[in-house]
């Protein structure tokens, strides 16, 4: 099943005051991905730090059910962050997303894709590849994002990865993480690190929260697969701020299922951007 992005009860997308510093720091270099193209020669650390988006832009999602869980779905989430900002910033959104374990490259051929890709109205084309696929299908992951690539760049876009995160049962992000930016630095695509702020939500978790807490639920207390509200909201953080280049500042909004409280919010926000920050610094080295 793919939902509609903007209104859920769409189904079938076949048819058309005082800040917190931040819980943790980055231990590593950032990867030099890519290079923004709006870059200001001198920068000073209080200017605006480079945008892939503006108000009005589109952005097309493509992705399983990382993208959409229990009807929080993320480009919801994210054009609503952006509605409630000041000053706002309208992104009309529109997705692909089909659960289950199809490989980026299956999205590629399917009918919503090329019909986003032929209208040539979208700015940006976030993808999300199948959870395990960067790792243990590493060559053919690359090979997709570098068809995708292609036909993005053709249509008049750009394109950015959605890195996802790891799983109680399996540490395995390093590898993850290296896999998105190995193709991200050859291809120049910035990468959404989605993954790192999961880990640093672990290692410096809200109180009294479990390691895997952006994971769990009633029936899975120490993590699962997908996320939950939570860690919904760090998604949308993170999306937001690397394409808006923009700090969402814990701002709350009004999104289906959204049920965090003001005090999380900030906080899931502070290590979002915590992460998000350096990469967009890196882009204007």
């Amino acid at each position: 099943m793919r939902w509609t992005l903007g209104a859920l009860g769409a189904a079938w997308l076949l048819a058309g005051a005082c800040r917190r510093e931040p819980a943790h720091r980055t231990e590593k270099p950032v990867p030099e991905t890519y290079r923004w193209a709006n870059c200001p020669g001198d920068r000073s650390p209080g200017d605006a730090l480079p945008a892939l988006i503006k108000d009005g832009d589109a952005v097309f999602f493509v992705g399983n059910s990382f993208l959409g869980w229990q009807d929080r779905v993320l480009p919801d989430w994210v054009a609503a962050l952006g509605r409630a900002v000041t000053p706002p910033i309208r992104i009309e959104t529109g997705a692909d997303i089909l659960p289950g374990n199809t490989p980026l490259g299956g999205f590629l051929g399917h009918p919503a894709t090329q019909a986003a890709l032929a209208s040539r109205k979208y700015k940006l084309f976030v993808l999300q590849a199948e959870e395990y696929e960067p790792v243990d299908r590493k060559p053919a992951f690359h090979q997709a994002v570098r068809e995708f690539n292609r036909a993005i760049t053709a249509a008049g876009g750009r394109t950015v990865l959605f890195l996802t995160w790891e799983f109680p049962w399996r540490r395995f992000l390093d590898q993850l993480a290296a896999s998105y930016d190995e193709i991200g630095r050859e291809l120049g695509i910035p990468v959404i690190p989605v993954g790192l702020v999961y880990r640093d939500s672990a290692r410096a978790p809200f109180p009294h929260e479990s390691p895997f807490w952006l994971t769990a639920d009633s029936g899975h207390p120490q993590g699962d697969l997908h996320e939950n509200e939570k860690g919904s909201a760090v998604n949308a953080y993170a999306t937001f701020a690397l394409l808006t280049g923009r700090n969402p500042l814990g701002k709350s909004f009004t999104a289906p299922g959204n049920t965090n409280s003001e005090a999380l919010m900030r906080y899931l926000s502070d290590i979002a951007w915590n992460r998000v920050r350096p990469r967009l610094e890196a882009g204007c080295r």
